[in-house]
């Protein structure tokens, strides 16, 4: 039986039990077959989100009758899944700290190590005694740190930035929904290009810094659907960041501060390479995992 001929029958209609115990085994089951990981969480995280409940009581309404627009979406959803397309994509949605935010395949799933990163900043108290401080956020992607950084500090003067139209327009969609889109500059430019001298207080950037030889090896819901622009970061995964550091230099002001989201074993090198451009205060920070995810310096 072919994966998509699990949910939907011959003639297009949807094939899902009708009640949502059913239903959540009938999913568990297909899953599994395919090797989609965490096979029950994803069955009932479908089923909440299709009964807008959550998933601690898709339990409490086992016997609860499925509509057909229900056991559709249900059954159209799972299909997606069987071709490990990532639930987030499935649902065109996701959280990132207290925002919802619309995502598809124009840009890269916010990870948790990115809320990390916000939170980074959101502490630099330095940084906000200042009255308007200058951020810019580089390789914007769904405008999930630029969105966080607004809601928490509206004082704040916000660019984002991506080299990609299609993350650039998701990023927009986004900001329009809060209604933030006009306090945002929008740039489509490789890094920092364009921006002027000592302009900013902060650059922060989740860069793309996953090694060339190692994309092939990345979980296929990862290297089949997100954009390897976002991901692919060249020899070593470090040529976007490498080119990025001197940039951000440049156009930081005094005291100003880099940001950085880095692969686990990519530290040290980061480190010194920030030391070599003149950055002082440089700081290697852990994540919740105790990895060295997040690098911070300082422009003297």
């Amino acid at each position: 039986m072919k994966e998509s001929d699990r949910t939907m029958n011959t003639h297009g209609q949807s094939s899902m039990p009708g009640h949502v115990g059913e239903a959540r085994e009938h999913i568990k089951r297909a899953l599994e077959e395919a090797a989609v990981a965490e096979s029950g969480v994803m069955a009932e995280w479908l089923l909440a989100h299709v009964l807008h409940v959550s998933r601690t009581e898709i339990g409490l309404c086992r016997d609860h009758p499925l509509t057909r627009n229900q056991r559709d979406r249900l059954a159209v959803s799972v299909e997606r899944l069987l071709r490990h397309e990532p639930v987030q994509y499935v649902w065109g949605e996701t959280q990132f700290m207290d925002i919802t935010l619309r995502v598809d395949g124009r840009a890269l799933i916010p990870r948790p190590e990115t809320e990390e990163l916000v939170a980074c900043v959101l502490e630099d108290t330095e940084i906000w005694k200042r009255e308007h401080p200058a951020i810019a956020d580089v390789g914007t992607g769904s405008g999930c740190i630029v969105l966080a950084l607004i809601q928490a500090r509206p004082q704040g003067r916000y660019t984002a930035v991506d080299i990609s139209e299609k993350a650039l327009t998701l990023a927009r969609e986004n900001a329009a929904s809060y209604g933030v889109e006009s306090r945002i500059d929008w740039r489509e430019a490789d890094l920092l290009e364009g921006m002027a001298d000592a302009s900013l207080d902060i650059v922060i950037s989740n860069p793309p810094y996953i090694a060339t030889t190692d994309f092939d090896v990345l979980p296929r819901n990862v290297r089949e659907y997100e954009p390897r622009l976002a991901l692919d970061g060249g020899d070593r995964g470090l040529d976007v960041v490498r080119r990025l550091i001197p940039q951000a230099y440049r156009v930081l002001r005094n005291s100003g501060r880099l940001y950085l989201e880095i692969g686990a074993d990519q530290g040290d090198g980061i480190e010194e390479a920030l030391r070599v451009c003149g950055f002082v205060d440089v700081a290697l920070i852990s994540d919740l995992r105790g990895r060295g995810r997040i690098v911070r310096g300082t422009k003297r």
